[in-house]
């Protein structure tokens, strides 16, 4: 992965401070030295030396009075962009908080009589700490959708959301209105990278002609790929019966199955009987490599204010060296 830091620019963070600044002139204008009382030494010649180091005096107590004022204002290069290019896929998790996850899957003799919750949240987070290069976000839906982790690069978030899933589901499967809110997280970006929606669901919905035409128009607007892992329950359906038209009404996970073969997009479903099933299926998804993926991510914003503290120290430091070598009385040779 390659990344390229882009800046927006300076700041301060208090600029009041700056009008310390005019303090600034104290020093170039009003004449700081003892006056001796010896009226004859016009007639000397200038020294050059002194010349010098009286203008050096100055602007060191200019520059140091300066330097002290701005970085009270707070100075900083701000609005910081990490720019990432590496290659992987944006990914929405789509996944179902429905009541009825928190059953177990349907080869229970086989299983340990892990909920299928707790195995989608157990190989999602291994999921999401593998996809380095991946740009992730995550809904759950339930009755509602919810947008627990935005379309980005921060992981952390992505894993926060899957390890407060651990609550018990509650509610129906509103499975279009999770898909609709994870596609509109793919509107006004580049289109740097494939876009995938992952559907981790145990059941199906009835959708209206209306709604389906929604969804259809999304997906090829977006151009997204849909990869369904179907967490069969122990009374679930196995899409993979081939049953008729009359029995394939009764069950809303074989409408929703076709459906999505209607679609006309990328279109995977990975039926999992087992946690270890849910395992084989992301392994496979995790493959998916293509077109470079750029995207941002914010960097903290580097403070500056050090740097004029330590020129006004040094400044000072100055001062006081000179300060040293002043001649403070006349003495006779």
């Amino acid at each position: 992965m390659s990344e390229f830091l882009q800046t927006a620019g300076a700041g301060l963070q208090s600029p009041g401070w700056l009008v310390l600044l005019l303090l600034a002139l104290v020093p170039l204008l009003v004449r700081g030295h003892a006056a001796f009382p010896y009226p004859a030494i016009s007639r000397l010649p200038e020294d050059e030396l002194s010349l010098w180091i009286e203008r050096f005096w100055r602007w060191a107590g200019a520059l140091a009075i300066a330097a002290t004022a701005i970085a009270l204002s707070g100075p900083y290069w701000g609005e910081q962009q990490l720019e990432k290019v590496g290659r992987g896929a944006h990914v929405m998790i789509v996944l179902d908080r429905s009541a009825s996850m928190n059953d177990s899957f349907a080869d229970t003799a086989k299983s340990d009589s892990e909920s299928k919750m707790a195995a989608a949240r157990r190989v999602l987070q291994s999921f999401v700490a593998q996809s380095r290069e991946d740009l992730l976000g995550m809904v759950t839906f339930s009755t509602s959708p919810i947008l627990v982790a935005p379309l980005g690069g921060d992981r952390e978030a992505v894993l926060a959301a899957l390890r407060a899933t651990e609550a018990g589901g509650m509610g129906f499967t509103a499975v279009a209105r999770g898909l609709g809110m994870g596609l509109d997280y793919f509107e006004g970006r580049p289109v740097t990278g494939a876009r995938a929606i992952l559907l981790v669901s145990d059941g199906g919905a009835h959708l209206d002609v209306k709604t389906q035409d929604l969804l259809r128009e999304m997906f090829h607007r977006q151009g997204a790929s849909l990869y369904w892992v179907y967490l069969r329950s122990a009374n679930g359906v196995s899409l993979k019966e081939n049953l008729d038209d009359d029995d394939r009404d009764a069950y809303p996970e074989h409408q929703l199955h076709d459906y999505f073969k209607s679609l006309g997009v990328n279109y995977h479903v990975y039926e999992a009987e087992s946690p270890k099933a849910v395992e084989d299926a992301l392994a496979d998804i995790s493959q998916l490599k293509n077109q470079p993926v750029k995207y941002f991510e914010a960097a903290a914003r580097q403070d500056l204010s050090w740097m004029f503290y330590l020129l006004a120290l040094l400044s000072a430091a100055a001062l006081f060296a000179l300060h040293l070598t002043e001649v403070k009385r006349w003495r006779a040779v």
